[in-house]
């Protein structure tokens, strides 16, 4: 599958389209104003684990080792393609990523361990900060769910939100003040997860990457929901 490439100069266009298109307007050094539309996303320069780089972290996703195992998930590989779209009322993070056991600046080299992977999660969005443009979901602990299917498997594993001391699961946006998320200036997606059932918080499992709008695409959102709904969902 290959990758989506945005256009060049993203921060200095005024993008609009119809229905679920993308329509951000923003210069440097001004809010990102998060609208309705699709989103590419890619690893953050800031993950605490990197290297390899990536765009979702789920420590001890299996027990491989007596010691702490590291999974984390490239989603700039050449074979990934991460999208993000938000309809107004829900954010759906879909699509595939490459990853697996952090074996150091390397993926372990076992197929078992490392691995395609298609991502599939769904957030109700409830409130934006006061006084900034970032979308936030704050319903409780465990309300949000979605999934990681192991393409070599054909494994499925549970995903849910948690909720941080901030009191949110997820945030989407340019950080408070739109200064940026770990030293990123611009788009983030930032939030905590559950993995295999709810309430079982292993760290570090969360989100962390960045996106950038791609204009006039909201059917490219649906294409690893439609992957999704033809895999065989197995229990670990």
């Amino acid at each position: 599958m290959s990758a989506l490439r945005a256009p060049r100069g993203i921060h200095a266009l005024c993008l609009c389209a119809v229905g679920l298109g993308v329509g951000l307007c923003a210069r440097p050094g001004t809010a990102a104003l998060i609208v309705p539309g699709v989103y590419r996303l890619s690893n953050h320069p800031d993950g605490s684990a990197a290297p390899p780089g990536y765009g979702l972290r789920l420590d001890e996703l299996f027990d491989i080792t007596p010691e702490h195992d590291r999974f984390t998930f490239d989603f700039d590989h050449p074979d990934a393609s991460m999208l993000l779209t938000y309809d107004g009322t829900q954010v759906h993070i879909t699509g595939m990523a490459f990853g697996g056991l952090d074996i150091g600046d390397a993926y372990h080299p076992d197929p078992a361990l490392t691995s395609l992977v298609l991502l599939d999660f769904t957030y109700t969005v409830t409130t934006f900060p006061f006084n900034d443009d970032d979308l936030l979901v704050t319903t409780p602990t465990n309300t949000n769910s979605g999934t990681i299917i192991w393409l070599d498997t054909g494994e499925v594993i549970n995903l849910y939100d948690r909720a941080n001391m901030d009191g949110f699961t997820f945030r989407f946006g340019d950080g408070q003040g739109s200064s940026g998320h770990r030293g990123f200036d611009g788009i983030s997606g930032w939030g905590w997860l559950d993995h295999h059932q709810p309430g079982l918080h292993i760290k570090a499992s969360d989100w962390i990457f960045t996106a950038t709008p791609i204009p006039g695409a909201p059917v490219l959102a649906m294409l690893g929901a439609g992957v999704l709904l033809g895999c065989r969902r197995r229990r670990r």
